[in-house]
């Protein structure tokens, strides 16, 4: 009988004790740990900065005056899209409060959207492409009066140099035509679905438009040697 009260007093303490450990996991369960609230401020940050983005790009596309309208309306169509979605999550990542939500819209943040590895590269360099077909229209524009100025030195010293140089001219201005072509083609077809499968894509249209851009330079000098063929220029 003695025991009893004993064993009694043992069971209630270790009840207590259970429940003093058992309290605070159940609690730990339903409150966020304190790494959440900043996970939760760098997620939110780097919404931010994708708003941003996305609002540069949509200035550029807006400001571009070489852009085509069909170009134009491609790639605003889908500054919207992930606009809207970003925009979305910057409304709903303020109220998560479990872990899993705050991976769930980072995964939308990031997969659904690519602003900075696919929507960047995309818009900047069909900008770029659309830049160089406008100067490419208008130096094919020169070739008749190129042209025109190059026979009108025939028999003359400067003749064969001007000549020489009009064909640079033409060879040139149609790889920057080409290469400018190409780049439209294959970077304006890429989604954020592609990605990193369209790494090279760009990578690969970064490299052709600074060929591009290399080639007008040349079109641009042997244009200007043509016009001092006219005057007896015979260098190079």
């Amino acid at each position: 009988m003695i025991k009893h009260p004993f064993r009694a007093t043992l069971a209630g303490a270790a009840l207590a004790a259970g429940s003093a450990v058992a309290l605070p996991a159940l609690a730990s369960a339903s409150t966020p740990p304190p790494s959440f609230a900043q996970a939760q401020q760098k997620l939110e940050q780097q919404l931010a900065s994708r708003v941003s983005q996305l609002s540069r790009l949509s200035s550029d596309v807006t400001s571009s005056t070489t852009l085509t309208p069909a170009h134009a309306s491609v790639l605003s169509a889908r500054l919207a899209t992930e606009s809207t979605s970003i925009n979305a999550l910057v409304a709903k990542v303020p109220g998560d409060t479990t872990v899993q939500e705050l991976r769930a819209d980072r995964v939308a943040m990031v997969q659904a959207n690519r602003v900075f590895a696919v929507e960047t590269p995309q818009v900047i360099e069909i900008i770029e492409a659309d830049s160089i077909a406008a100067q490419v229209t208008t130096l094919t524009s020169d070739e008749p009066s190129l042209l025109a100025s190059v026979n009108s030195l025939t028999g003359e010293p400067g003749y064969d140099n001007a000549l020489r140089h009009y064909n640079s001219f033409v060879a040139v201005v149609g790889r920057a035509s080409t290469a400018s072509g190409n780049v439209v083609t294959s970077v304006i077809t890429q989604l954020p679905s592609d990605f990193p499968g369209d790494t090279h894509v760009f990578v690969t249209a970064n490299h052709a438009l600074l060929n591009a851009d290399v080639a007008l330079a040349h079109a641009s000098y042997d244009e200007g040697v043509i016009g001092l063929a006219s005057g007896g220029y015979t260098g190079s």
